[in-house]
C-alpha cells in the first residue's frame, strides 16, 4: 500500500487542486491520498469563505480518500507552525509514504514526462533541504545577518531572505520568493525535526500563482475566486473554474451559511481591543510582540473592521499576513503559552476525521494498526487528553467552530448544527 499525504486549505476547493490530488496518485502510484486540511481558519489570519465540512466534502468527491482536519492552532499560524502541524498528523498516521506539495519552481510544464518532472523535483528538493538545514542550524553568520536585517526594520521574512542569499545565494533565495516555496522549505524542516521517513515530492502548480486576483478561464488561485466572490457576489464567474461537484455544493450554501469573511469578525475583535488597556493584554495572544501590541493600542481608536485595521496596522517591519494573524488569533482567544505546550509532536495525541470515501476502508484498518495518533470521528465521544494544566487542541477547535456557527447563523438567519451534532462526510 503506497499512502501519499497532502497539506491544504481547500478555500475553496478549485481545478488547480483536482491537478494536484490527480498528479499525486498518478505520478506517485499512490493507492490512497490523505489531506490534512485546515478546518474554519486558515493561515492568512481569516475564516475559510465556506465550512470546514463542505469543503472537505468537495475534496473526497474529487480524489481525496481521507479528509483530517487541521487544528486552529496550527492552521492559523506562520508557515513554521502550520507546515509542522499537518506533518506531525500524517507521521502519526504510520502510513504516509511521500508529501506532495505544489511549486512554481518547477522549470518544467506540468504536462512534461515523469522523469524530467522527477529529475527536476530532485533539485528543487536538494535546495529545500540546505535552505531547511540553515535555518534549523542557525550558524552565527546567519544569526548576525538576521539580527542586523531585524535592526533596520526589515520583517522577518525579508530578514530571513537576506541572510539565505548572503549565505547560500541568490538561486536559494529566488526559492523562497513564494508562498508554496515557503512552505516547501518549511515542510522539509518540520520533515527534519520529527525524524520523520516521509519523502518530499514536489510537482509543478498548475498556470496561476498562488496569490493571483484575477480569475481566468479553466485555473485560477483561491486568491482569486475568493476575490471575485468578495467583490461581486458573483457566482458564475467562478463556475468555469471549479468542478462541478464542487459549484453544486458552492450553490447550495450560497446565502444559507457561506460566504464568511473576516470583517464578519469585526465586532469580536474589536470588542477584544476595546477592552484592552496595557500591552500585556495583547502580547498574550500568539503572534503580538510587544511593538505590535503598542501600535494596536495606539491605533484602537480608529478601529472599524477586521480588513481596515489590518490595512492600517501592517507596514514596512510588519507584512499584512503577520498582522492578519495576530488580529485572527486575538479574536479567537489562542494564548502564546497555549502554542508553546501545543508544539511539540507528543502533544498531538488525537486528529478531527472530516470525511473519508468507502473504498478507503482498508486505509483506516492500516492506519488503526499502525498509526499512533487517535483518530476522532464523533466529538461526543472524545474525552480531551489533558493533564489539568495542558490545553487540548481539538477542545480548542471546537470553541472557535463554535464562533464560526454562531457568526454564520447571525449573518444568514439560519439555524445550523453544533460540532457535536456534525456527521462526518461520507462519500
Amino acid at each position: 500500500m503506497k499512502v501519499t499525504g497532502i497539506i491544504a486549505e481547500y478555500n475553496p476547493f478549485h481545478n488547480g487542486h483536482v491537478h494536484h490530488l490527480t498528479q499525486a496518485r498518478e505520478r506517485l502510484g499512490s493507492d490512497y491520498v490523505v489531506v490534512v486540511m485546515s478546518g474554519n481558519y486558515v493561515q492568512r489570519g481569516a475564516p475559510t469563505i465556506i465550512d470546514k465540512y463542505s469543503r472537505a466534502e468537495m475534496a473526497l468527491k474529487c480524489g481525496a480518500d481521507l479528509v483530517l482536519e487541521l487544528p486552529s492552532c496550527f492552521s492559523t499560524a506562520s508557515a513554521e507552525y502550520f507546515a509542522f502541524g499537518g506533518v506531525a498528523i500524517l507521521d502519526k498516521l504510520g502510513v504516509v509514504d511521500n508529501l506532495c506539495f505544489c511549486t512554481e519552481s518547477l522549470d518544467v510544464d506540468a504536462n512534461e514526462a515523469e522523469a524530467t518532472i522527477k529529475e527536476a523535483a530532485s533539485g528543487l528538493t536538494d535546495k529545500f533541504e540546505k535552505i531547511a538545514e540553515l535555518l534549523i542550524e542557525e550558524p552565527e553568520d546567519y544569526q548576525r545577518i538576521l539580527k542586523e536585517g531585524l535592526k533596520e526594520g526589515l520583517s522577518h521574512a525579508a530578514a530571513t531572505a537576506r541572510a539565505v542569499d548572503e549565505i547560500l545565494g541568490s538561486d536559494y533565495v529566488r526559492v523562497m520568493e513564494t508562498s508554496n516555496n515557503i512552505l516547501g522549505v518549511e515542510y522539509l524542516k518540520a520533515i527534519k525535526r520529527l525524524e520523520s521517513n516521509i519523502k518530499p515530492a514536489p510537482i509543478p502548480r498548475m498556470m496561476t500563482k498562488h496569490n493571483d486576483k484575477v480569475i481566468a478561464e479553466g485555473f485560477s488561485s483561491a486568491s482569486a475566486i475568493r476575490n471575485a466572490i468578495f467583490n461581486k457576489y458573483d457566482m458564475n464567474s467562478i463556475a468555469s473554474t471549479v468542478p462541478q461537484e464542487v459549484f453544486d455544493i458552492l450553490m447550495d450554501k450560497y446565502l444559507v451559511s457561506f460566504p464568511v469573511f473576516r470583517d464578519d469578525f469585526s465586532t469580536i475583535l474589536g470588542s477584544k481591543l476595546i477592552a484592552a488597556q496595557k500591552s500585556k493584554d495583547l502580547t498574550k495572544y500568539f503572534g503580538v510582540s510587544e511593538d505590535l501590541a503598542n501600535r494596536l493600542l495606539n491605533l484602537k481608536n480608529e478601529y472599524k473592521s477586521f480588513n481596515q485595521f489590518r490595512e492600517l496596522i501592517y507596514g514596512r517591519n510588519i507584512t499584512k499576513a503577520t498582522v492578519g494573524r495576530a488580529l485572527m488569533h486575538i479574536a479567537l482567544g489562542i494564548h502564546a503559552d497555549d502554542m508553546e505546550k501545543l508544539y511539540h509532536k507528543e502533544n498531538l495525541t488525537a486528529v478531527k476525521v472530516l470525511g473519508f470515501r468507502k473504498k478507503a476502508e482498508p486505509l483506516l484498518s492500516e492506519i488503526k494498526k499502525k498509526g499512533t495518533i487517535n483518530m476522532v470521528t464523533k466529538l461526543s465521544d472524545y474525552v480531551p487528553d489533558t493533564d489539568g494544566d495542558g490545553v487540548d487542541m481539538i477542545v480548542q477547535t471546537t470553541k472557535h467552530d463554535m464562533l464560526y456557527r454562531m457568526i454564520c447563523m447571525n449573518k444568514f438567519d439560519v439555524e445550523l448544527k453544533t460540532p457535536f451534532e456534525q456527521e462526518i462526510i461520507i462519500v
